[in-house]
């Protein structure tokens, strides 16, 4: 047996042995066929965790993927979270992979699945664009060994160009694409070996990983199984859900979806008093397990670090990506671990400006006196991760006075960090909704807002190749300086646009309000999806009320069907927050009218009737003009 296995093994046994008395708040899956499903898959609504389902199909374990495919699971390891699924096969005699169709394997970001990094990737029977890449398509290539010494590949011979890259960045961990146009097939190999011959190869498999699950969701104290053990409670992070939390003295262990505890002895006389000899026996089997235990966890410790290490090193990799990828000469400052904690105090909590998803948000002093704003990536958060690195590579591509600028970034600690200008008047939410600043928000300033905003997303949309899409525009990612000048921010979900698609298929992200009907429902990404996304910000500049709002009533939650029910009453004028329309001219009315029409425009339900950015721009830009010095009776004769 190989000290891993027997690591492994072990591991498990002290797992299961700490789970005495433990409560069972999650409900493991039966078998699939002969092979076992672990915590937290799920094959069916009452088992698992649902965020983490695969499918049992006729004994076989399927996993379905985003765009429609579905593949066959090799193997789980639930030890380290991963499984291994086969690849298509290719169709007929051809160098053509059987899920071309769907464009490969690509998975949904928001779920807790994502490509590991152990995957060597070969690209099969490419067209000239991918000489284009940043993959290795030469002579030498290890495709072409792939291709000379396997008889299944052999319709490839007459396909000149293929490539070769190891999975593991930012840019494939949810995706393997292959497309007319592009590369046609592809073969995935597991920890392979490149120095062996291709006759030594594992079979062809593809490495998925999974988050370690939370604690099981719940609505009430019943959801939680033998619940002496845990409690039913709002989770710190979403208050929205509540959790089966682990009482006092217990602790959630994910790998086998349970709160657990340690049993230990605690009277002094010992817990076995028998005149046996027992408990001579058993103590000198603990002290050999535990002499055994000290030398495993010595060297867990030792890969643990070389983990670390290799992590880093891909950090590294990301940052040489993102300092190379500039325009027009702009690149992001690489500042170190120790400037970062310097300008943060420590990363200090009073120094924190916000939080959500992706991490946190600091507010920090450089040595020269520059204050900044630091986004953290969670620790160990794939995803978090993959969304700060994102934000600085688009942000490193663009210059526009109404996106908030980068100034650098810091991949020397266990979490990238983007460093950014400080925008210190809040976000326009903030301003517009209760508790908040309207009454500073005048009507012209209002239309600056929408003006620089629009302005802001044109640039993106137009001026900048290839194009890309914010996919998240929303009032709370508007920031506002000390002049009230707009500066767009957050571009974690952001997307580069395909020059030679329409769109982009993709699972649908984004905030409940601001999300396009048409790719929430078709996942098609495209430019008009920030554009409707923009036209509920216009309603909120002109209404002051929330996106979603449950007080409005089941009929007119959502603010863009509250303001369409008012317009076919012809009373759109009724939905004008009532603070702009004090004391105000006729000619400042009609402006608001006409933005409210501009703002029709962009939320119409098929993306095509919807103008473009620019066009919206142009547009507002004239509304602006609108006289505005006719004086009104009002304000002549004030009460």
């Amino acid at each position: 047996m190989s000290l891993s296995l027997l690591l492994l093994l072990l591991l498990r046994a002290i797992a299961l042995l700490s789970c005495f008395g433990c409560s069972t708040a999650s409900k493991h899956c039966g078998d699939c066929g002969t092979t076992t499903v672990p915590y937290p898959l799920s094959t069916g609504p009452d088992c698992g965790d649902q965020s983490y389902k695969i499918r049992c199909d006729s004994g076989t374990l399927r996993f379905d993927t985003l765009n429609g495919s579905s593949y066959t699971i090799l193997s789980i390891n639930p030890e380290v979270q991963r499984f291994v699924i086969s690849p298509p096969s290719f169709a007929g005699n051809s160098c053509v992979t059987t899920d071309i169709r769907s464009h490969g394997i690509q998975l949904n970001s928001s779920l807790p699945f994502n490509i590991s990094s152990s995957n060597t990737v070969l690209y099969l029977n490419c067209s000239d664009l991918a000489l284009q890449s940043t993959l290795n398509c030469s002579s030498r290539s290890l495709c072409h060994t792939y291709i000379n010494d396997t008889a299944a590949a052999a319709p490839c011979v007459d396909a000149p160009i293929c490539c070769t890259f190891r999975t593991g960045g930012s840019t494939n961990s949810y995706m393997i694409r292959v497309r007319e146009g592009g590369c046609r097939a592809y073969r995935s190999f597991v920890n392979l070996d490149a120095s062996l011959s291709v006759s030594r190869w594992p079979q062809p498999g593809l490495e998925i990983q999974w988050a370690l699950p939370p604690e099981p969701l719940c609505l009430s104290q019943a959801d939680c199984n033998e619940g002496s053990n845990s409690a039913c409670s709002p989770d710190p992070v979403d208050p929205r859900q509540s959790r089966c939390f682990c009482n006092t003295g217990l602790w959630w262990n994910p790998i086998i979806g349970s709160c657990a505890s340690n049993v230990i002895c605690q009277d002094p006389r010992g817990c076995d008093r028998s005149t046996n000899r027992t408990p001579l026996i058993t103590g000198v089997t603990s002290v050999l397990g535990a002499t055994f235990i000290v030398a495993i966890v010595g060297i867990l410790v030792y890969k643990r670090h070389r983990r670390i290490k290799e992590a880093r090193e891909r950090l590294a990799k990301e940052r040489q990506e993102i300092l190379n990828a500039n325009n027009g000469g702009k690149s992001a400052r690489n500042f170190t671990g120790r400037e970062m904690k310097k300008a943060t105090n420590n990363f200090s909590k009073d120094r924190v400006l916000g939080s959500g998803g992706y991490g946190e948000v600091f507010k920090g002093v450089l040595t020269d006196g520059t204050v900044v704003a630091i986004k953290c990536a969670k620790l160990g958060n794939t995803k978090s991760t993959n969304l700060v690195l994102n934000e600085v590579r688009i942000l490193c591509q663009v210059n526009h006075r109404s996106l908030v600028r980068l100034l650098g970034c810091c991949v020397e600690l266990q979490q990238p960090l983007m460093v950014s200008e400080y925008i210190p008047n809040g976000t326009l939410y903030d301003h517009l909704h209760p508790g908040g600043r309207s009454s500073m928000l005048t009507w012209r300033r209002r239309l600056s807002i929408a003006h620089q905003t629009a302005e802001g997303l044109a640039y993106l949309h137009s001026s900048v190749v290839p194009s890309i899409y914010h996919r998240d525009v929303k009032s709370s990612n508007i920031l506002l300086d000390e002049k009230f000048n707009a500066k767009l921010s957050d571009f974690g979900l952001s997307r580069l646009a395909e020059i030679d698609l329409s769109h982009i298929s993709t699972c649908a992200q984004g905030t409940l309000g601001y999300l396009d009907p048409e790719y929430y429902r078709n996942y098609q990404l495209t430019d008009k999806s920030d554009v409707y996304s923009f036209g509920v910000v216009l309603l909120e500049l002109l209404t002051a009320q929330k996106a979603i709002d449950f007080k409005r009533g089941n009929d007119s939650i959502s603010l863009v069907a509250y303001v369409k029910q008012k317009l076919e009453e012809k009373k759109l004028m009724d939905t004008i927050d009532p603070m702009l329309k004090e004391g105000t001219t006729r000619l400042e009315l009609e402006s608001m009218k006409a933005l409210g029409l501009v703002a029709i425009g962009c939320l119409d339900e098929r993306r095509h009737n919807r103008p473009s950015m620019k066009e919206v721009a142009e547009e507002i830009e004239y509304v602006m003009g609108i006289p505005v010095g006719e004086v009104s009776d009002a304000q002549i004769n004030p009460r």
